[in-house]
């Protein structure tokens, strides 16, 4: 079996520096709520994956490649190893925040210092 690749509509980016972190997010009803002893009375509607990405001395083009993916909040597959199925998939993610770190910029090497953001499921899992 070939090594798999974590890839943003279909190109291989540049690999985190120690995988994806993963979480998950499950919403519920309005009239979900605890009664006094703490007893959880709740409906759940639906649970979402999402990942968070986190790289180190990103170059200039690597830097570009994903944040014209995933800069503007458009919607985009995203290829990973899911922690819930059990197998790599494709699925559709998007981004509503991330952060960058120039750091101290050396001409020579033209790396930023870091890269992160969270990657939301659009659909339920």
């Amino acid at each position: 079996m070939s090594q798999e690749y974590i890839k943003m509509n279909g190109t291989v980016i540049l690999q985190p520096d120690e995988g994806l972190g993963y979480d998950f997010e499950t919403t519920y009803t309005e009239d979900s709520t605890r009664a006094m002893d703490g007893t959880l009375y709740a409906s759940a509607m639906f649970t979402v994956e999402s990942f968070s990405y986190q790289a180190s001395w990103v170059s200039r083009e690597d830097m570009r490649t994903i944040l014209q993916i995933v800069a503007k909040g458009v919607p985009f597959t995203l290829h990973y190893l899911s922690p819930y199925y059990g197998t790599w998939r494709d699925g559709r993610f998007y981004v509503g925040k991330g952060s960058l770190a120039v750091g101290r910029w050396n001409e020579a090497q033209e790396r930023y210092e870091s890269l992160s953001f969270n990657m939301i499921g659009v659909d339920p899992i």
